[in-house]
């Protein structure tokens, strides 16, 4: 990406402008996906010139770290706040807590990045990103995992991911949702964790 999550400009004078941008750019990614989205669409969803996005953002790549960021430094946060703790359970709770958090205040996003290979490519390929999840496999997983490991970890993950965007769930509350998302990527996870209740 040409804008890193990490250094994605905070909006300012323009913030509802650039909010109404990234919220049409999602909506668009979701429903196209990134590749069948031109910069145009975007213009022609927000009702402006294809200027007035170029005055935004420089490219398309800018616009998907865009979308992105806020998910990702609420997992950065999520993720600093875990190490931080004193005992690998706490840690490994903490984590997985927040993700389940994390995915279900991000629904949309979530469901994007699932859906379209080339949202995940790009954001995959920052090295913030990279490290990123580095850091929150390890609080999952442990720092050496077994191949067990990593496969109870592409499971739950990939549970979380679909769970938060099932429409089947619709009219179900938070709460509810989020109980039973922790319960199963608990019980799929700590079978093969360093980390001990």
């Amino acid at each position: 990406m040409d804008e890193s999550p990490a250094t994605a400009k905070a909006p300012g004078r323009r913030g509802d402008s650039r909010q109404r941008l990234l919220d049409a750019a999602l909506n668009l990614f979701a429903r196209n996906g990134v590749n069948g989205t031109s910069l145009q669409m975007i213009a022609d969803e927000m009702g402006v010139t294809k200027a007035a996005v170029y005055h935004q953002f420089n490219s398309k790549d800018q616009i998907v770290g865009a979308v992105a960021a806020p998910a990702l430094t609420q997992l950065d946060a999520t993720v600093t706040a875990a190490e931080r703790l004193s005992t690998r359970w706490e840690q490994f709770d903490a984590m997985l807590t927040g993700l389940v958090r994390l995915v279900l205040e991000n629904s949309e996003f979530a469901a994007t990045l699932q859906r379209d290979p080339e949202m995940g490519r790009l954001i995959r390929a920052d090295e913030w990103f990279a490290s990123l999840t580095a850091r929150m496999d390890t609080l999952l997983i442990g720092a050496s995992p077994e191949p067990e490991a990593r496969v109870a970890l592409a499971i739950a993950g990939g549970g979380l991911m679909v769970a938060g965007i099932d429409p089947a769930l619709t009219g179900i509350d938070h709460q509810t949702i989020s109980t039973v998302l922790l319960e199963s990527a608990r019980s799929t996870l700590a079978p093969h964790t360093d980390a001990r209740a």
